[in-house]
């Protein structure tokens, strides 16, 4: 007896639904097959290339910049600094007004005890000498110098003056070398007057340096100020 085949029959519309499937299938295979998968994203597909990445260029550029290295010094430039006249000159002074002072008691004895024309005139001389020197040292007072940040104060006979060394309106001058007895700092005050700074009235080679710090900041200050005045 022959057997009977019970195995379902597939409508039409089923058919065709399974043959468009199975198309769209191959199609998105057939496309895939076109694409690979980049090394840096993932493993790439079976039988695909391995894609190759063009090397980036850096940009040129026309200058490296300039890396400045700030150099320490040796010899810090101070805050805060006192300076005061030295001694010298006023020592000179005071001992040339005593020698004319003992002068004018030995010629006054000597002029009354012989009553020479000598001993008068010498009498004298010793007591112009002895008025001048005192007059000096009455008028003329000891100089101080105070350092604070750029600003410096000058106390020179009885009269302070004002001055920023980093301010390029401000005339600020060095003459000769720190080491040399000749070297000056001329600084023009506000009304005109030109103050003069010695040796012997500041410590020279510190002052050079403090001077020679804060102009150079008031150079490159006054550059910057023209630059942006000129765009």
């Amino acid at each position: 007896m022959d057997e009977t085949d019970n195995t379902p029959v597939q409508s039409p519309e089923v058919i065709a639904a399974e043959a468009a499937r199975t198309a769209a299938q191959r199609r998105l295979a057939a496309e895939r097959s076109q694409f690979s998968t980049p090394s840096w994203i993932g493993p790439a597909r079976e039988g695909a290339a391995e894609p190759v990445i063009p090397a980036q260029l850096l940009p040129d550029h026309d200058d490296e910049p300039e890396i400045v290295i700030p150099v320490v010094s040796e010899h810090p430039i101070p805050d805060v600094a006192h300076w005061s006249e030295r001694a010298k000159p006023r020592m000179l002074a005071g001992g040339v007004l005593l020698a004319s002072l003992a002068g004018v008691l030995g010629f006054l004895a000597l002029a009354i005890i012989t009553q020479s024309i000598g001993a008068i005139a010498g009498l004298v001389a010793c007591v112009i000498v002895a008025v001048i020197f005192r007059g000096a040292l009455m008028s003329e007072g000891v100089t101080t110098v105070d350092l604070k940040g750029p600003v410096l104060r000058i106390r020179k006979g009885g009269v302070l003056d004002v001055v920023n060394l980093a301010d390029a309106m401000h005339r600020v001058e060095l003459v000769g070398s720190p080491d040399q007895p000749t070297w000056r700092l001329l600084i023009e005050a506000v009304d005109g007057r030109v103050i003069e700074l010695g040796p012997h009235q500041v410590d020279a080679p510190e002052m050079h340096r403090i001077v020679t710090y804060y102009r150079a900041i008031a150079e490159r200050e006054k550059r910057a100020r023209e630059e942006r005045f000129n765009r």
